[in-house]
């Protein structure tokens, strides 16, 4: 398996996939490409997403490439790179993921009722700042937030995030794991001592009115039930589930 910069060709191996990020790659925004010597199978890497398509000949090679991050997920294609995964023996388990479609037209009034911060007197909602993008890549929690971006310049000037912060540390945030000409896609998520409040509903929802305010498309993909639920509030509908790969929990 060889790295290639080949953007345009690789990508028409992913041509089933319904993926913003595989557009964020394609726009050359994010992420490393691989394929064989006749690009029959490739991988796309972005964050801690690793697509595979083709035919699942370089399976052991792809793995490698992910191994050594606990957070992994692989996206397969189809069932065959599903099987070629799975038999390697490497831990690897499946989980079940939710794709999302966003409304027509979002309920701005919903989302600012949403994003309301009476409730939250101990909080503030603020913009991703140098301080806060620093913060974000301390720890597993928050990496993702920013983790596709070089660094805050890059961030800022192609992305942007709704925080909620107390104390100055960053809590909760809503961002753009990828972002290309016409959309983004979310990343959300809550520090684990902060769970279950409802954080990540309003960050959501600020997130979302922001990208309505700036006129880009929305995209959902809830890694869960608990984030399903979250996108729905806000307005998304369950477009399908599907299986990907991943590393079980520790």
């Amino acid at each position: 398996m060889i790295k290639t910069d080949d953007r345009k060709r690789l990508v028409k191996l992913f041509s089933d996939f319904e993926d913003s990020v595989l557009i964020s790659y394609a726009e050359g925004r994010v992420g490393q490409g691989w394929c064989d010597e006749d690009m029959r199978s490739g991988m796309i890497n972005a964050g801690d997403f690793y697509f595979v398509a083709g035919e699942p000949t370089i399976a052991q090679e792809a793995f490698s490439l992910a191994e050594d991050n606990s957070e992994a997920v692989f996206m397969p294609a189809n069932d065959k790179w599903i099987r070629a995964l799975l038999g390697l023996g490497k831990g690897l388990v499946m989980t079940v993921r939710n794709r999302t479609d966003a409304p027509k037209k979002f309920d701005v009034c919903k989302l600012e009722t949403l994003c309301d911060m009476s409730g939250f007197s101990e909080y503030k909602l603020e913009d991703m700042s140098k301080e806060y993008y620093e913060q974000a890549l301390e720890e597993v929690w928050s990496r993702s937030f920013v983790c596709n971006f070089l660094d805050y310049n890059d961030f800022s000037e192609n992305a942007f995030a709704k925080c909620l912060t107390r104390d100055g540390r960053l809590i909760c945030a809503a961002s753009c794991y990828s972002s290309y000409s016409r959309g983004v896609e979310v990343e959300i998520a809550t520090h684990p001592e902060h769970r279950r409040k409802g954080l990540a509903t309003v960050a959501g929802a600020a997130f979302v009115l922001e990208c309505v305010k700036r006129g880009l498309n929305v995209h959902w993909d809830a890694a869960n039930k608990t984030s399903l639920k979250i996108a729905e509030k806000l307005g998304f509908k369950l477009a399908e589930e599907y299986t990907a790969l991943c590393f079980p929990e520790m």
